[in-house]
């Protein structure tokens, strides 16, 4: 019965199913098992021979899609090692040649810079690197990491996974529905008659078992489901995201929070821990006066005294020194005293926190026993032991200085997460799995957090795993940028991209690092990666002492592309065909404008769109009316920066240098004003009998260009208000 269930909703004729457990490292079958069907309703009951049940309850929740809910009791009288659940689907084809069979999954590009890895292929061979960044916290693939099951990175990927074949329109999809207490790994190979085999693992986050108490009850969810869309990169996990919308919990990912302002952050932009109170609130000041769409101020690593002694970050551990944990030249007056005025500035506090302890600190020197050993992959560091009872009130007493004391409203939570997303076993404690301790982290800080304050995650780099966002407000998918440094441009370019195709960024803000001067990137690099986080809504933070690059001419580009963030918001990947071709996209677009979060308006842009040229060459890169989602007419493309206009009707094509890019707004020519860019937040747009009347959301100057019917006029206004319109003829 439960066979016939899965091959009507998934189209496998000949699929076969099979569950189990594994205890003690070994694997237990049932010694009873019984199926009841009822219309959508499949519930089936399981019993081992060690007093272990098992109650699934399959829905089918469309003609191609079911959720399961899987509850396991242990009615023995003793604690067992649960390892695993698990549950083995054979038989399954999608025809066409073996070769082709594939799978996709949000670690591919992060660990193999692959979209599609073939069924068969050694994930071994497939590593690009296998060293460790001190400063990004880590690489594309690092020692530990690769593994014959997919999903099991720390990397915290969109928990699910595609597999098809890649001449063939129709997929599988499983997806996880509930990170409470398990983790979904999976693997695939052939059978000898050339057959898909799939077996999903539920297992647990940085032990190898958990105790599995008598009495006790552990649930699992998940979403398996059919798609013929498999060949569209951005429609693959439609089905899956639309039931994770129903099923996640109350999500701070989803507010406003980081959405429609910044961060200013003092790490990037070559800043790096060159920092002190009085530069930072003469910058504080700047911002307040410039950018108005700028809310926080975060310090990030260096205000601890330790971090410049030994070079090295320093966070959740500096308050086991107390007082002299802070760095007195840097902030005399101490922490809560800088924290203070920057208030008074007209900004909002935050605070770079990292979960590592250098081996060289007083915690770590007082209290080895306290911390993980996870030396394979760190050499000088470790995180602490969350299993220890007096590890985790440590770690509450720390969050009592650093948010409470120091008077902190947001928070970088950076290399935080190893001990919560770790696959191998690092936790010396068996009673809870390392997603279970995640939750109960993760609820502290928001205890000591304001309502409306944000969280944000560092290293390990995130790739988009919507869970994190009941607590986090955005989530980091890329290196480092610091001072500049193409090679990781390059890189999270394609991390990105695979966050931004799954469509989910209305559940978490994507964070792509931080924008800024870059002063070790080239012009057109650094403009590169403006228009980049501007047109896929990930401009979450700035960096950079941008008081003292008030007359350089990067400036311009920048406050004009951060007037109105709009993070999260739906972007669309242009001619990507992800089964051909593992280079990142080409082209981007949003549709409506850039400098206000108005749409469906005629008057403004219809679409906005990058091009991005990663190539070491120049390149002519072209776009069409059909990939861009808009109806036959004639438009016209404004080049932002340049001011260029191309009128077209079909297609238009246009010269991108070298590690170049280009940022354009489309309208339509079908009569009327248009207006085509704005450097200062545009609230309200009516037409009126004189033209088009246009205001704004924040004081400043303004300078606008629009197209009148019949040539683009640039308007310059010296001092606006908020409120204050402007009629454009």
């Amino acid at each position: 019965m439960t066979d016939k269930f899965f091959r009507t909703i998934l189209g496998q004729a000949d699929l076969a199913s099979s569950f189990g457990i594994r205890i003690d490292d070994a694997e237990i079958l049932p010694a009873k098992a019984e199926a009841k069907e009822n219309g959508p309703r499949l519930h089936l009951a399981l019993e081992y021979p060690n007093g272990v049940a098992e109650d699934i309850f399959f829905v089918r929740i469309a003609p191609d899609a079911c959720t399961a809910v899987r509850r396991i009791r242990n009615g023995s009288e003793k604690t067992l090692r649960l390892n695993e659940l698990f549950c083995r689907f054979s038989g399954i084809t999608f025809g066409g040649e073996k070769a082709d069979d594939y799978f996709y999954h949000l670690e591919n590009p992060r660990m193999y810079v692959r979209y599609c890895i073939g069924i068969d292929e050694d994930h071994f061979q497939l590593c690009r690197d296998s060293g460790y960044d001190p400063v990004a916290g880590n690489r594309w693939s690092d020692p530990g990491t690769i593994h014959k099951r997919v999903g099991r990175s720390p990397y915290q990927p969109f928990p699910a996974i595609l597999f098809s074949n890649k001449k063939s329109p129709d997929g599988i999809v499983h997806g996880t529905l509930s990170q409470k207490v398990f983790y979904h790994c999976y693997e695939l190979d052939h059978d000898a008659c050339g057959r898909i085999r799939f077996a999903v693992y539920s297992a647990f986050k940085a032990t190898d078992y958990r105790d599995f108490k008598p009495g006790e009850i552990l649930a699992d969810e998940w979403y398996f489901g059919a798609t013929g869309d498999a060949g569209n990169i951005e429609r693959i996990f439609e089905g899956y995201a639309a039931v994770l919308r129903r099923k996640l919990q109350a999500n701070y990912g989803k507010s406003a929070i980081n959405r429609h302002s910044m961060v200013w952050g003092s790490w990037n932009d070559g800043i790096f821990r060159n920092i002190s109170a009085e530069k930072l609130l003469k910058t504080a000041k700047y911002i307040k006066e410039n950018f108005p769409t700028v809310e926080w101020m975060q310090i990030d690593d260096g205000y601890a005294a330790e971090a410049g002694r030994l070079g090295i970050a320093h966070g959740l551990g500096m308050p086991f020194e107390g007082e002299a944990g802070v760095d007195k030249e840097k902030f005399p007056r101490g922490m809560t005293d800088f924290y203070n005025k920057v208030r008074e500035a007209g900004l909002r506090p935050a605070i770079w926190v990292g979960g590592f302890c250098p081996r060289e600190t007083p915690i770590f020197k007082a209290h080895p026993e306290w911390f993980c050993d996870y030396g394979w992959r760190v050499k000088n560091q470790a995180p602490l032991d969350v299993s220890k009872p007096e590890v985790r009130e440590y770690m509450e007493k720390a969050l009592d200085m650093l948010l409470v004391e120091f008077g902190c409203e947001g928070m970088k939570h950076d290399f935080w997460s190893y001990v919560f997303e770790e696959s191998n076993p690092l936790l010396s404690g068996h009673e809870k799995s390392g997603y279970e301790y995640r939750r109960w982290w993760l609820q502290c800080i928001r205890r000591r957090l304001a309502g409306d304050g944000y969280l944000q995650t560092g290293c390990d780099i995130v790739m988009n795993n919507p869970f994190l966002g009941e607590y986090f407000t955005n989530y980091r998918y890329g290196i480092d940028i610091g001072n500049g440094k193409w090679e990781n441009v390059k890189t999270s370019f394609l991390w990105g991209a695979a966050c931004f195709a799954t469509h989910t960024g209305d559940l978490f803000v994507p964070n792509s690092d931080s924008v800024g001067v870059f002063p070790g990137l080239t012009d057109d690099e650094a403009l590169f990666c403006i228009n980049y986080c501007l047109v896929t809504g990930s401009m979450v933070e700035i960096s950079g002492y941008l008081d003292t690059y008030d007359g350089n001419p990067r400036m311009k580009y920048l406050r004009k592309a951060v007037c109105c963030p709009n993070n999260g918001q739906e972007i669309f990947l242009a001619g990507l065909d992800y089964r051909t071709t593992d280079k990142a996209p080409e082209k981007f677009f949003f549709k409506g404008p850039f400098f206000s979060l108005l749409r469906g308006i005629r008057h403004l842009p219809l679409r906005t769109l990058g091009f991005f040229n990663l190539e070491d060459q120049d390149r002519d890169l072209a776009v069409s009316l059909e990939e861009l989602g808009l109806s036959a007419g004639k438009y016209l493309a404004w080049n932002v920066w340049s001011g260029e206009t191309v009128v077209f009707e079909n297609e238009f094509k246009v010269p991108v240098p070298a590690h170049g890019s280009a940022l354009y707004s489309i309208v339509s020519l079908d009569g009327g004003i248009r207006l085509l860019d704005s450097d200062l937040k545009v609230s309200e747009v009516e037409t009126t009998p004189d033209g088009l009347r246009v205001a704004f959301a924040f004081a400043g100057k303004a300078l606008l260009n629009y197209w009148d019917g019949k040539a683009v006029r640039r308007v310059e206004i010296e001092s606006a208000a908020p409120g204050d319109a402007l009629v454009l003829e």
